[in-house]
């Protein structure tokens, strides 16, 4: 099999919910239908990265199994958990001394997550996967310029050809000369899942 499919778990649930205001959700085995459909073929190597939920609930634990099960009870994904960082925010000490930055009215500090090690992951495994497996076609559900000189590298100098779905607005323009997009709002009918009642 020579078509591999890499997920960013963060990137896609954010990119999703622009496209989709129904609460409808990215069925991923209808993803993988869908791209084994426009490849011609089924997909050999498959990843999905993303963070653990901090603290991590049984409902995330749960989706990940169902991504790690084989086809036709699962997606057949390999999943790749890193970790979010915390980080509370403070005013500079040449802004005023310094000192926690809170809301006006409840007071509490402004306090921010990110994830960490996703990027980092999922270049990795990309160009494992690839040098193991040698695949001509990539299906990435991610848009971030970090990956600019990974896809690059893999579309002039190794042949392969690379699929973004995303939306055109959150793709990096650093990526996008390199790849064909499929947005999210084209194929929603055909990978949506209804909302949970």
């Amino acid at each position: 099999m020579t078509t591999a499919w890499f997920v960013d778990g963060g990137y896609a649930l954010k990119t999703w919910n622009t496209v989709v205001s129904d609460g409808a959700r990215i069925d991923y085995g209808l993803l993988r239908a869908e791209i084994e459909d426009d490849a011609g073929e089924e997909i050999g190597d498959a990843y999905y990265f993303d963070c653990d939920s901090d603290p991590p609930n049984a409902a995330q634990a749960s989706f990940h199994t169902f991504l790690q099960s084989a086809p036709p009870n699962g997606v057949g994904l390999r999943v790749k958990l890193y970790w979010l960082q915390t980080k509370k925010h403070e005013w500079p000490a040449y802004l005023g001394g310094g000192g926690p930055i809170v809301h006006p009215l409840s007071g509490e500090q402004y306090v921010t997550k990110a994830q960490k090690g996703v990027d980092v992951g999922l270049a990795f495994h990309l160009m494992r996967s690839f040098s193991k497996v040698r695949w001509d076609k990539l299906y990435l559900v991610a848009g971030d310029g970090d990956f600019h000189e990974v896809i690059q590298h893999l579309v002039e100098n190794e042949g392969v050809h690379v699929t973004v779905i995303g939306t055109p607005a959150t793709i990096s323009g650093q990526i996008a000369p390199y790849v064909r997009i499929v947005d999210f709002a084209e194929i929603t009918d055909d990978i949506r899942r209804a909302a949970p009642e």
